[in-house]
């Protein structure tokens, strides 16, 4: 299996990952990923019908920590 990989060479991470790496959890991370313009870098696949669970890039999560505006 191939793991995505983010602009800084580190693994994508999964919704519940990085909401625990800001001390939130994965609602409180996705509205305030939404806040900041943020989304996810890729999906993993689900297993059911619903839409598979979102990757996220670590670089632009430090990014959004730090203040800086998201890049395209």
């Amino acid at each position: 299996m191939n793991t995505p990989i983010g602009r800084d060479g580190r693994p994508l991470v999964t919704t519940t990952q990085a909401a625990y790496s800001l001390g939130m959890k994965p609602g409180q991370f996705r509205e305030w990923a939404r806040r900041r313009s943020i989304t996810p870098a890729g999906r993993r696949p689900s297993g059911g019908p619903g839409p598979g669970e979102g990757l996220w890039d670590l670089a632009a999560l430090h990014d959004a920590v730090l203040g800086k505006q998201p890049t395209a």
